[in-house]
């Protein structure tokens, strides 16, 4: 697996995720900090949460969502 894209929340990952797998990669969250204990860590943006996907389709999945349509308006 490979991050295509570090999040400071849990929401911005999901939306990522939700988009990967509208087309057909297979995305998954990977969240290493403890927020849900300590919201705090939140505070010092680490970007803990990693949207990562399989080695394959890496390189596919950072052209998506590198491409203008994707990019926040």
């Amino acid at each position: 697996m490979k991050t295509v894209a570090r999040c400071n929340t849990h929401f911005q990952a999901d939306v990522i995720k939700g988009n990967l797998e509208n087309e057909g990669f297979h995305p998954v969250v990977f969240d290493s900090s403890m927020d849900s204990f300590l919201p705090l860590n939140t505070l010092y943006k680490d970007n803990k949460i990693f949207v990562n996907v399989p080695d394959q389709e890496y390189q596919a999945a950072k052209e998506y969502l590198a491409s203008p349509s994707n990019e926040p308006t």
